[in-house]
């Protein structure tokens, strides 16, 4: 207790920035920051690279902390755009399990879930570090406040280029949900075997729009109402079948069930490798309508199954991502883009459409993207 004590003492009597320098000008911090998996770059369909990472940060301290900014930087300069203030809060997830917040109780966690985005112009570091500001209650001069930066959280940044894939989908009107680059379900973090994991980094729920841009039409808990239930999901890929389940039933649409398990969570699903370190995972199928076996190979276009209701899910759709390793649980998620696809637009508020009613779909990003992976929300269509 000690120790701790003169920690904290010292951390509020030396404020100010520190980074690996020689030891006469370090400080204590009451706080830890590391960065769970090394950055790839994805092109996305706004023409800018991201990288989609998080920072894990722990509260050494016995004070009640507050992380108030983090802006990336590589090369020597800054790198994205900073975060803070509410954009800071709504990308922060306690040890707990809640989101909104940035302020860190005594011995908590957190998860901050980042996007740093540059131009195509400028070169893809090498490396990324962060300067973190975060404030705490004086314990010395009560009443006060310290505050703090320290550039910390470094990682090396992946050279790997994103694999390109196919479309497991053909058609237009099809709502890319959950996708690049924001914080969103997606990005949850799982703790599987004692190993923090996000298999869904990337990963999209694809579901598609009726001509009168309308999810059905009909009741909302009728399959019958979908008009893309049962649409064929064709292999992203060329590669080998190593996972296939096929035998869960179709859930109830509009209700969110209460039975599921990290191992259903995904209901009938296939997982096609692709190359060593790259799988991928086509989730949610239609009940017995898988058509391929373990051990097959199969080839880009291929029907791999039906779009299905299956598993953890409030409504039909196609869960589609690709990952490190053939387990959907005991995975990271890897960055993807595909060859083509037209931008028709993005869906504005995505409650009324998840509600059966008619959404407004804005222009932007219209027309013909390659080689990128589609924004959160956008609506696409992919040939044949």
């Amino acid at each position: 207790m000690l120790a701790t004590t003169l920690l904290l003492i010292v951390a509020a009597l030396v404020p100010g920035t520190s980074s690996a320098r020689p030891d006469t000008k370090a400080v204590f911090s009451p706080v830890s920051f590391d960065v769970i998996d090394r950055p790839q770059p994805v092109l996305a369909s706004d023409g800018r690279f991201h990288l989609v990472y998080e920072v894990q940060a722990v509260n050494q301290s016995a004070l009640t902390v507050s992380i108030t900014r983090i802006q990336g930087r590589a090369q020597g300069g800054t790198i994205g755009k900073a975060v803070a203030g509410t954009s800071l809060s709504e990308i922060t997830r306690l040890g707990n399990g809640t989101t909104g917040s940035s302020t860190l109780g005594a011995g908590e966690g957190a998860i901050f879930f980042l996007d740093t985005s540059y131009s195509k112009k400028r070169r893809t570091p090498k490396a990324i570090s962060h300067a973190i500001t975060m404030s705490w209650p004086d314990p010395v001069n009560i009443g006060q406040t310290s505050k703090q930066t320290v550039i910390t959280a470094s990682s090396k940044v992946s050279q790997r280029k994103a694999i390109e894939v196919a479309s497991p989908l053909r058609g237009n009107n099809w709502v890319a949900g959950s996708s690049c680059c924001a914080f969103n379900p997606h990005r949850n973090a799982l703790t599987i075997d004692g190993r923090i994991r996000i298999p869904e980094r990337f990963a999209i729920d694809f579901v598609r729009m009726n001509p009168e841009d309308r999810l059905f039409d009909g009741l909302i808990g009728d399959l019958g109402s979908y008009d893309f239930f049962g649409d064929r999901i064709h292999s992203a890929t060329a590669g080998k079948v190593v996972r296939v389940e096929d035998g869960l039933p179709e859930r109830t649409p509009g209700i969110l069930p209460t039975d599921s398990t990290i191992q259903n969570a995904g209901g009938n699903y296939v997982v096609v490798r692709i190359s060593k370190g790259r799988y991928a995972f086509y989730a949610h199928l239609k009940t017995r309508s898988v058509r391929v076996n373990v051990g097959e190979k199969v080839k880009v276009g291929e029907v791999l199954g039906l779009l299905g209701n299956t598993g953890n899910t409030v409504g039909p759709h196609l869960h589609f991502h690709i990952m490190d390793s053939a387990s959907p649980l005991q995975s990271n998620g890897l960055p993807f883009t595909f060859r083509s696809f037209t931008g028709q637009g993005f869906v504005t508020d995505v409650d009324t459409l998840i509600a059966g009613g008619d959404p407004a779909i804005n222009g932007r990003l219209s027309g013909s993207h390659r080689g990128q992976i589609p924004m959160n929300d956008q609506v696409v269509s992919f040939g044949r």
